[in-house]
């Protein structure tokens, strides 16, 4: 059985039965605890005591700690007490991530087994506390919904730099809360059971005096207490209806999932295929870039960002632009004389719109490109250049792989539940229905609820692959997991090193160019590869010195919203949150 693929469905029908369980995988979290100081200057010393319960052997573990904008984590520290270990600090665009090897002997060979860990992450985060004209926030996300585990208890204690007395403050969602009082100047609170997959965030407001230094936090030119208490307020209420519409509907609702459930049995589970291996240590096929964007990631028959990524990639190793340059900053490329009457048309207008970007001397930065795009320009061309370059994946070659009926099925139930549920509610606000006509009301928000979340499962869901593309499937993805992990490059190197330039290629098609990225590096300095080869491949060079990090970079900051220039949702944390996991 393909678990992926039938997680979504399972979720979706686990909400309408009384209890739920987590895929903890090989860890638990039984316990944790949060220490936070909330310093003067907008900084926040964070002090995380969490136990991993790890079933089995593992390499160690790992913290994802979410960044935007200008905040960054300084002063990090890892502890295991009991146990040795090694951590990593890698940093992502969005996040950081604190990687810790963990051993049981001084000489750092023995893996962890069947033990319970306490791991002490200390790090201070900057720009999370927001300053508005009226107030001072703190809005934290103490627990993030990135842990495939519950938590059985969470302590926090927050510190705030004054008074509590001039304080208002907030647990969201308050279900999970035992106990939440002041004492002193420390916010102690405990929540118990919050499940995997779902947040709670802890929300302070105080007094802008308490801030005296604005150095370390995020200054927001408007006036906020008023709208985030009723924000707050609205909250509550919400969270009420919410409990009253989940009583009175849950068994409804049970019997609306067991549709698509029906959908999956019958033509959503796989074929069953002779290929087994570990990993692919080659290009699985010969199909082109866009054709495994297409197939292989996301919807089959749908291109995504990525695909432009390695549309870009394949242009330069093609020569049609080179590099001129790539620093901390910005990698700079420029579009070279070579004829593109060979190309493709979505080929043609990547290179288009990136000349639009050109400087005088004909120069593309593309750290710079964030700058001089407009967000909404870039969001359309995008769209337009997704459905164009799906159109050249021949429609004869996702048939032979994809038997889209049961998606189609799929599709056509959802949107008649959408259409019913929207009658259902107009019917009865304009009181054609005055029989039972909240139960109606509710029953159609629920449908319609249901309808929206139904309409965003991934078409290989309800659908599958034919036996053939099951295996196509399948070996582009053990190739991804090649590409992606050192350990199984060491096992079995790579032809050439040359050939690193189309792997990054069919790295950035399938999403994991800065996996496959850190993989390269790692290998060129084990085999102690030289400057001066890798400057030979525009693409290794371009990957190397940080092409994708600035490409992503740019292209991301267009596509999101500004999420720390106002004030925050409620339940969306200001910061914080994150998860972790083992490896």
């Amino acid at each position: 059985m393909n678990y992926k693929k039938t997680l979504p469905i399972l979720f979706i029908i686990l909400l309408t039965i009384p209890f739920s369980f987590a895929s903890d995988g090989d860890y638990s979290i039984p316990e944790a605890t949060e220490y936070i100081q909330i310093e003067d200057d907008g900084s926040c010393i964070i002090d995380e005591d969490i136990v991993y319960d790890i079933e089995g052997s593992v390499n160690g573990v790992y913290r994802d700690i979410p960044i935007s904008g200008k905040q960054s984590i300084t002063n990090v520290s890892v502890n295991t007490p009991g146990f040795y270990n090694r951590y990593e600090i890698i940093n992502n665009s969005d996040s950081i991530r604190l990687k810790v090897w963990l051993y049981t002997d001084s000489q750092k060979t023995q893996r962890i087994n069947n033990q319970k860990v306490l791991i002490n992450f200390k790090y201070t985060f900057n720009k999370g506390v927001k300053v508005y004209n009226d107030i001072a926030e703190f809005q934290y996300m103490s627990w993030g919904d990135s842990w495939d585990s519950k938590v059985g208890t969470l302590k926090t204690f927050i510190t705030i730099p004054g008074s509590s007395s001039d304080t208002e403050y907030w647990n969201n969602p308050p279900i999970y809360v035992t106990s939440s009082k002041w004492n002193g100047n420390v916010l102690e609170t405990v929540a118990e059971d919050i499940p995997s997959h779902k947040t709670f965030e802890q929300r302070i407001l105080m007094p802008k005096s308490y801030i005296k230094s604005t150095e370390n936090a995020n200054v927001i030119n408007i006036d906020a207490k008023s709208q985030i208490e009723q924000d707050q307020k609205k909250y509550a209420e919400d969270l009420d209806f919410q409990g009253s519409l989940t009583s009175i509907l849950s068994d409804i609702m049970g019997l609306l999932m067991i549709v698509p459930a029906i959908i999956y049995v019958i033509f959503g589970r796989e074929p069953k295929i002779d290929y087994n291996a570990e990993y692919e240590h080659e290009l699985p096929t010969n199909s082109k870039p866009i054709e495994v964007n297409d197939i292989v990631v996301g919807d089959v028959g749908e291109v995504d960002s990525n695909g432009f990524y390695a549309v870009l990639l394949d242009l330069i190793n093609k020569g049609y632009f080179k590099i001129l340059s790539s620093n901390s900053d910005t990698t700079i490329i420029k579009p070279t004389d070579k004829l593109i009457n060979d190309l493709e048309g979505y080929e043609i207008d990547v290179i288009q719109y990136l000349s639009k970007f050109k400087d005088g001397n004909g120069a593309i930065s593309l750290g710079d490109i964030s700058n001089r795009e407009k967000p909404e320009e870039y969001k359309s061309f995008m769209l337009n250049w997704n459905m164009k370059a799906a159109k050249f994946v021949p429609d004869s070659l996702i048939k032979r792989y994809f038997d889209d009926k049961g998606s189609r099925i799929f599709k056509i139930f959802t949107i008649l539940l959408f259409i019913l549920s929207i009658i259902m509610i107009i019917l009865v606000m304009m009181d054609f229905i005055v029989i039972n006509e909240i139960t109606l009301l509710l029953l159609a928000i629920v449908m319609l609820i249901e309808s929206t979340l139904l309409l965003s499962v991934p078409n290989t869901t309800p659908g599958r692959w034919t036996p053939e593309g099951k295996e196509y499937h399948d070996r582009w993805s053990n190739f991804k997991k090649y590409i992606s992990d050192y350990s199984m490059i060491e096992e079995r190197p790579p032809a050439s090193v040359q050939v690193w330039g189309e792997y990054l290629v069919y790295a950035a098609a399938l999403g994991c160019a800065k996996e496959a990225t850190k993989t390269m590096k790692k290998y060129f300095e084990v085999g102690g590869v030289s400057s001066d080869y890798i400057a030979d491949n525009n693409v290794i060079f371009f990957a190397y010195y940080g092409g994708f990090t600035h490409m992503d970079s740019s292209f991301s900051s267009l596509n999101a919203s500004s999420s720390d220039s106002g004030i925050g949702s409620v339940g969306g944390g200001g910061f914080g949150g994150g998860g972790g996991g083992t490896f």
